[in-house]
């Protein structure tokens, strides 16, 4: 295996990883790399975004829903050769406020899960994302929201929604099959309301990306969007939990914003 010259530093508090990051570009390092799970990527590119730093990542997180979408493997040794490599391509962003996201971001009852899964104590990693998936398909109440793009609209009542880069989220679940990380656009996903057994027994759809085919789910692609709520919501960013407050949140991609290496 190839021998590479590196810095390794550890974080102890959310946030740190932009601060590292934004300091190895004063120090003047090419390559910054990110070893965790998408967490911890979204900070370190929040870090770099606008520089002309490369962007790496070893996968070592809980999720690992953007290296699934990157061609970058799973395993940590054969993650490693391909930083080795040094094969790169230019991936897209997206923007949600001042926040850069990798992945994506999720608006409802994946945003629950998210909130859910922080709190876990027992399950960890995939299984611990689908059990919190069944607990809040039981709990979680629909919301009313309105969507808008320049192309199309959507208004109404619905059990999560998102922008994503990526095609997967909450460690596996396929959410929007054919969102490319390369192609300029988002993939916004709408799931209306379903009644509780519905939910449950389309939750592996979900995770096979066969829901598409459901009356009850819309995915289109925009360069942006508008998402207008009437009340606070539960939500991630990359897996990480946040809320949204009422009023209307503006998310757009960023083409070809990140110099990736990836297979």
């Amino acid at each position: 295996m190839s021998k590479i010259p590196f810095d390794h530093y550890f974080t102890s508090k959310s946030g740190e990883a932009t601060d590292l990051a934004r300091e190895g570009i004063t120090r003047g390092f090419t390559h910054i790399i990110s070893v965790g799970g998408d967490g911890t990527a979204h900070e370190v590119v929040n870090g770099i975004a606008g520089s002309r730093v490369i962007f790496g990542m070893i996968p070592a997180g809980s999720g690992n829903d953007f290296p699934k979408a990157a061609g970058i493997p799973l395993e940590i040794p054969r993650a490693i050769e391909i930083l080795a490599s040094r094969s790169t391509r230019r991936v897209d962003l997206g923007l949600f406020g001042n926040q850069y996201f990798i992945n994506g971001l999720g608006i409802g009852l994946d945003g629950a899960v998210s909130h859910r899964f922080r709190n876990m104590k027992r399950f960890r990693g995939e299984l611990g994302y689908l059990i919190g998936a069944i607990q809040e398909a039981l709990t979680f109440k629909s919301f009313k929201v309105e969507i808008i793009t320049t192309a199309w609209q959507y208004r109404g009542t619905a059990l999560l929604i998102g922008a994503t880069n990526g095609p997967y989220h909450g460690g596996g679940f396929k959410l929007a099959p054919n969102a490319v990380v390369d192609d300029g656009l988002l993939d916004i996903y709408i799931f209306q309301d379903l009644p509780k057994l519905q939910r449950l027994i389309h939750l592996p759809k979900v995770r096979s990306g066969s829901h598409i085919e459901l009356k009850e789910v819309e995915i289109k692609n925009a360069e942006s969007v508008e998402i207008n709520l009437e009340s606070k919501i539960p939500a991630h960013m990359d897996g990480e939990p946040l809320h949204l407050e009422p009023g209307v949140h503006s998310v757009r991609v960023v083409p070809k914003a990140l110099e990736l290496i990836c297979s």
